[in-house]
Parts: structure tokens; C-alpha cells; sequence
């Protein structure tokens, strides 16, 4: 977004953790663009409706799938060279996508853009980047938002600010078994929730099928194009069995592969479920997919005669910052888009590598509309008026991340969410002294949102999409064909 912004404006980049720990670098998969010979963008948009289980804002998903191959030229226009055959384009194949559209580099594509992107804002004049930063709220006045308050080498720091722009990233890190790191935490949406904004859809979490463990008890992402190019999933007999649950077999949806493989797993009695990619040859998966093959190798994994023991881990967050197509919150000069944004072209389930294509995409339209726009900062900022109570919780964070993980994870059950609930909110009760450190806020961020998922989750009372509920486990459009909806002060709803 940075990038695109006019060059006489002066910007702030302001950064929580460096480049490689952000979701973004972790990406492997790539970008989904319509631009194969045999793809159409209308086929792009069909795939994104169907995947998003009839919560997709079509208007939304028009714009990215519209926008793609533009994102293409852009970041190509930098230097991009994505992995090509003597035909053009090595496209690829993931889950749910009915034909060959993502765009990779090998199997670090977000790595690889990643560090595209921050070598090209490090060259420009206008931004000032501001590292190892936490923010701590956004601030507003009667007419809107005007910067924000950021903790940095343990001081606080008010930056004043025509327009704000929140591109935090989800929440993924709430969940003990994460794709993500903890940082992850949606720190942005829950600034931009206690400044008035309003906040959509945060019952959906996206739980990568593919996950393993490795020695040092780390979760590690294994690429859904392992399984576009072939790969199986086996239980402990060495049966395949997704068939058995999905016509799509192992390229259904993320989440109809998640409850799999748990089932699969609960009916062998609890053993492994195993990734088998050793039909693939090690000649190709040392090329094709050599950022997975190194860090199973670390851990005496080879796929070349290994199947990889997997589980499903939290990996990617629907819910977010309500915004339009522009970027525009209901917060006027408040801004957000990436994961952090709630933009509607996911609906209840995201379509593989579509998330690089829309930070991309409404990255770049944030930008556009604040270039066209009269920038004037607001005067006299206030504190927002939910900092000094949300900072005297004193919340219990003893075990939150797994309860959280087992309550609100793959399956759902309504008792469950709501004893978690209690749970979470006996600790406003208890009251202690304003928080002066980013562990404090960082604390009653994760109290404040995953307050907020359960609440979303409870109220659909239905299974859609990544959020399936095992006592309500019909999809019911007659009453649920809507988003969730949160704002301070006011009762969850859907609309």
C-alpha cells in the first residue's frame, strides 16, 4: 500500500515484529490470477462464490478477481519473476479452484514478494518506517480518525495523522497450534474495534489441513500445492480416505479436508493421519518445493519415503475491520485492508491464494483513494474511549490460547463457547492499574477478540464454511445468510 501512496505524502510505516514474521512471509502456495489460456476471470469469481458458501460480497470478489492480473503487471513491474515454463507462467493447482491459476515462487512465494516490496519502500523518500513498534490505539475526534498511539523502546508516542491506515494482519495467533506466529494476534482490529469501528465475521477462522509438527514444537505450514500436485492423505492403515468424506478428494475446501482429516483421526482411535507425497519423486520436490523439503530434512523428514504426520492448525482469519471497496471503515479517515479488513471476498471460507491477491489488489485501491483525497488532520484528539477500561482488565491468560484452540477450533459446540465466554469475560470483574507495557495491551488485545469470536460463534447458530458447529451442524440461509457484525457499546448482530 506504501508503495502506491503519492509521492508527496509523507508516510509512517509502522512495524510490531521484522518482515519474517509476518503471515505474508510465511505464505508458500502463491497468487491465484486469472490469466491461464484456458481460465477466465469469470471463472475465478464463480470458484471464490462457491468456496465462500454464500457470504461473498459478489461486488468484492469482482474487484479482485478483476484486479488480478493488474497486481500481476505490478508486481512484475518491480522485478517479480515468478517460476515460468518455455510456455509462460508455471501455473499451479490448489484446492477448490477449477482450473491452474496460482502464480508461485517455488514454495516461498510470500517470502519472495515479501522482500520485493520492502526492498522497493526502503527507496522511497516518503516513508519513514518505524520498527519494533506496538500499537496501542487509534485516536479520534468528533469528526473521525487522527492518528494513532504507539508504544516504541518503551515510550509511548502519539503520531497525528490525516488518515490511518490498519494493515496488521489476523488473528490467527490467538490459537495454541498456529500456522502463525503469537504476534499474530489482530492487535490492529482490536485498536480499530475500541475506536468505533466496526468489526465482521469473526466467527470464521480458516484451519489449514496440512500442518506438521517438528521436533522443536513448532507448526509448520505444509503447502496445499503438495496436494494440488499430487499429494494423498493416508490414516495409520496407509489408506487414502478423503473420497470417502468429499467427491473433490483431497482438493475439497480447506475446511471439508480439516474435519476430515479429525474424523479420520477420532475413528483410527486417535492415530496419525499422514501427507504422502513420495510418489512425487525427490528430483521434483527438491525443486518444486524446496523451502518444505529443507525444514522436514532439519527434522529427518524426506518425502521422497516419508508421509508426514499432519493435523490442522489456525492459519488464516476471515473477520476483521468492515471496510468497502475503497478501504474505508464506518470510521471516517480510518482505513484497513490484507487480513486485517473484512472486505467480503471470502465469505464463509477463503479460496486458496486468494489472500496475497487481495492485499495486493485493495492495498493498492486504499492507496488510490487517499491519493484523491483532501488530507486535513483533525485537531484535538482524544484518548478513545474504551483505552483506560480495556487497560485495567486484569485478564487470566493461563491456558487461553489452547481452551481457545479446543472450544473454538475445527468443530464447535455451543455449551463449550459459551462457558469459554464466561470464562473470558469473569475477568472484567477485577481491576487493577493501567497497563504500561506492550505485554499489558498485547494481554487484553487477545481477551478482547477472542471475546469477540466466541460471541460471532455463538450467534450463528449453523455451520458454514470454516465455521461448523457440531450441535447446529445444517447450513441454514434462511436465517444465516448474513455477517456478523460488532461494534463497542453495542450487541452482536447480523445483517
Amino acid at each position: 500500500m506504501a508503495l502506491s501512496i503519492d509521492a508527496k505524502l509523507r508516510v509512517a510505516l509502522v512495524s510490531k515484529e521484522q518482515i519474517t514474521q509476518s503471515s505474508t512471509y510465511k505464505a508458500q502456495g502463491g497468487m491465484a490470477v486469472a490469466v491461464g489460456p484456458d481460465d477466465s476471470i469469470e471463472e475465478h469469481i464463480l470458484d471464490t462464490l462457491r468456496v465462500g458458501q454464500g457470504l461473498c460480497r459478489t461486488e468484492s470478489v469482482t474487484v479482485l478477481a478483476g484486479e488480478g492480473p493488474k497486481a500481476l503487471e505490478f508486481l512484475q513491474s518491480l522485478g517479480a519473476d515468478f517460476c515460468h515454463t518455455e510456455d509462460g507462467l508455471d501455473l499451479t493447482r490448489e484446492a477448490a479452484h477449477s482450473r491452474k491459476r496460482v502464480v508461485h515462487y517455488y514454495d516461498y512465494t510470500g517470502k519472495y514478494i515479501a522482500e520485493l516490496l520492502a526492498g522497493e519502500v526502503n527507496r522511497k523518500s516518503n516513508v519513514e518506517r518505524i520498527d519494533n513498534a506496538f500499537l496501542v490505539d487509534i485516536l479520534t475526534t468528533q469528526d473521525g480518525c487522527c492518528g494513532c498511539i504507539i508504544e516504541c523502546e518503551g515510550r509511548l508516542i502519539h503520531l497525528r495523522s490525516a488518515a490511518v491506515v490498519a494493515a496488521t494482519g489476523g488473528y490467527s495467533g490467538l490459537f495454541s497450534r498456529s500456522t502463525n506466529e503469537v504476534s499474530s494476534c489482530g492487535d490492529g482490529i482490536a485498536a480499530a474495534y475500541r475506536a468505533g469501528a466496526a468489526v465482521a465475521d469473526m466467527e470464521f477462522v480458516q484451519f489449514h489441513p496440512t500442518a506438521a509438527t517438528l521436533s522443536s514444537g513448532k507448526v509448520f505450514l505444509l503447502t496445499e500445492a503438495l496436494r494440488g500436485e499430487g499429494a494423498v492423505l493416508r490414516n495409520s492403515e496407509g489408506e487414502r480416505f478423503m473420497f470417502g468424506y468429499h467427491p473433490d478428494g483431497e482438493l475439497a475446501p480447506r475446511d471439508e479436508v480439516s474435519r476430515a482429516i479429525l474424523l479420520e483421526a477420532a475413528k483410527q482411535g486417535g492415530g496419525a493421519v499422514y501427507l504422502d507425497a513420495t510418489h512425487l519423486g525427490k528430483e521434483h520436490l527438491t525443486g518444486r518445493f524446496r523451502q518444505v523439503y529443507g525444514e522436514l530434512a532439519k527434522n529427518n523428514l524426506f518425502m521422497e519415503h516419508d508421509a508426514i504426520p499432519i493435523l490442522p492448525a489456525a492459519h488464516y482469519t476471515i473477520g476483521g475491520i468492515q471496510t468497502d471497496l475503497w478501504g474505508r471503515t464506518n470510521v471516517p479517515s480510518l482505513y484497513a485492508c490484507g487480513e486485517a479488513a473484512a472486505t467480503g471476498v471470502h465469505g464463509a471460507n477463503r479460496l486458496a491464494s486468494n489472500s496475497l491477491l487481495e492485499g495486493i489488489v485493495f492495498g493498492r485501491r486504499t492507496a488510490e483513494y487517499i491519493n484523491g483525497s483532501f488530507l486535513a488532520i483533525a485537531s484535538t484528539p482524544e484518548v478513545p474511549k474504551a483505552t483506560a477500561e480495556i487497560g485495567r482488565l486484569q485478564v487470566k491468560m493461563d491456558g487461553l490460547r489452547t481452551k481457545l484452540a479446543s472450544v473454538a477450533g475445527v468443530v464447535r459446540q455451543g455449551e463449550e463457547l459459551q462457558a469459554m465466554l464466561r470464562w473470558i469475560n469473569f475477568a472484567e470483574k477485577d481491576y487493577g492499574v493501567c497497563p504500561l507495557n506492550r505485554q499489558d495491551y498485547h494481554i487484553c488485545n487477545v481477551h478482547q477478540l477472542a471475546g469477540l469470536l466466541l460471541e460471532a460463534a455463538l450467534l450463528r447458530t449453523e455451520s458454514r464454511g470454516a465455521h461448523y458447529r457440531q450441535d447446529f451442524p445444517q447450513k441454514n440461509d434462511d436465517i444465516f445468510c448474513k455477517h456478523t457484525l460488532q461494534q463497542w457499546g453495542k450487541e452482536t448482530v447480523m445483517e
